[in-house]
């Protein structure tokens, strides 16, 4: 097998950054966009106004008002295909690489046959997805996939047999959680890094148990996310 030319491996390798950044930025707009669509709503203005001046069907603007924008990746759904109730899910201000962690972190307890999906699944779907914030900061602090999925195997025991698996009462803790990191730092949409600080909130989940018990130290990871957030 010939080796990649790299030249073409360099621009294809550029390409990709732009497209991801292109991403990016498409999915703050959007979060920013759906976001000045309900405070519209919030500051009195009716569904029929608001779909008429931004050239919206009224059924799309009710959508984006209760938090179900279907542009968005999917999040777990009630049994109609509708959104769960009694639980704020915010998926549709989730981008890419966060609404991957969630993906990741339901494969990761599938194939050790938990039961349910807690924050150890959360920290390994974290640790899987290639995000320019959270990744550096995960592999400087050494907690490397197969040492968190070593211990994410000792801490939760369950067997395979369920179709759709829940998630815990922590995790869905940690991802409301994500909503109040993101306004705390100003930001319209939820990245990685608002759902590693959501992770590191909570001392009594699991995930923070293997972040120390792999030798790091959660407020030194957060403080680190917000140094690089900040350069």
């Amino acid at each position: 097998m010939a080796p990649l030319d790299p030249k073409i491996l360099a621009e294809a390798q550029s390409s990709r950054n732009r497209l991801l950044e292109a991403q990016h930025e498409a999915e703050r707009a959007r979060a920013d966009y759906n976001d000045s669509v309900r405070r519209l709503h919030a500051a009195g203005g009716s569904l029929r106004e608001i779909a008429e001046n931004l050239s919206l069907s009224h059924q799309r603007v009710h959508q984006i008002v209760e938090g179900g924008d279907p542009s968005a990746a999917g999040g777990p759904r009630g049994h109609r295909g509708g959104p769960r109730r009694g639980f704020a899910w915010p998926f549709e201000r989730f981008t890419r690489r966060a609404r991957q962690v969630v993906v990741f972190a339901q494969e990761e307890a599938e194939s050790l046959g938990h039961t349910r999906v807690g924050t150890e699944h959360l920290l390994l779907g974290l640790i899987r997805t290639e995000d320019e914030t959270t990744a550096p900061i995960l592999a400087e602090a050494k907690l490397t996939l197969d040492a968190a999925r070593e211990r994410a195997k000792e801490l939760v025991t369950g067997e395979h047999g369920r179709r759709r698996i829940p998630f815990t009462r922590a995790a869905k803790r940690t991802l409301e959680n994500t909503l109040r990191e993101a306004r705390a730092l100003g930001d319209p949409y939820i990245g990685a890094e608002h759902v590693l600080l959501g992770l590191l909130d909570d001392e009594r989940n699991g995930a923070v148990r293997i972040v120390r018990d792999l030798g790091a130290d959660p407020e030194t990871l957060r403080e680190a996310i917000l140094a690089r957030r900040a350069a």
